[in-house]
């Protein structure tokens, strides 16, 4: 690590009801000083009334839940040391209802305000916060969904930089 830095990798669910006991097996001997919250999908797409309960909950516990969680628990240690950053991923489809995946605008939405406010309060302790609000980007999640992208789409790796970039 030429910075001095470590990276640990962790695959999991972060919808489980153990998610953080599981990341912080893996995180609380060391300082984790950035955390990059780029989790956000939906399941699926159509009318919300259409779609099974336990759908529209996982996208609120992936999209709302998730990110609430490891911002309160990481945000909390690195106010205490002065000093990090989170960055959260958001999306144009927080900006307002967006038909067919409702649940998941609203999820976003959540995390633009959620974020606003974080900022606000950890910025006084030394904590960056970010939220990034990114449109249409060439991911795994949107392949899954059936998306097709052609020039338009963002790469993920300009999006990562920019967001990097302005933490």
């Amino acid at each position: 690590a030429r910075y001095g830095s470590q990276v640990r990798t962790l695959s999991l669910d972060l919808t489980a009801p153990d998610m953080l006991d599981r990341v912080r097996a893996v995180t609380d001997d060391i300082e984790v000083g950035l955390l990059v919250y780029n989790a956000g999908a939906s399941l699926r797409t159509g009318p919300f009334i259409d779609w099974e309960l336990d759908d529209v909950l996982q996208v609120i516990k992936l999209n709302v839940i998730g990110q609430t969680v490891l911002s309160h628990h990481f945000g909390r240690l690195m106010a205490k040391r002065g000093h990090g950053g989170i960055v959260l991923m958001g999306s144009l489809a927080g900006v307002a209802g967006s038909p067919s995946v409702i649940t998941y605008s609203g999820a976003k939405a959540y995390s633009q305000i959620f974020s606003e406010g974080l900022w606000w309060e950890l910025q006084q302790q030394g904590v960056d916060v970010l939220h990034v609000v990114v449109g249409m980007t060439n991911t795994p999640a949107m392949a899954r969904l059936g998306i097709e992208y052609n020039e338009a789409g963002d790469d993920p790796s300009v999006v990562a930089h920019v967001a990097l970039e302005n933490l």
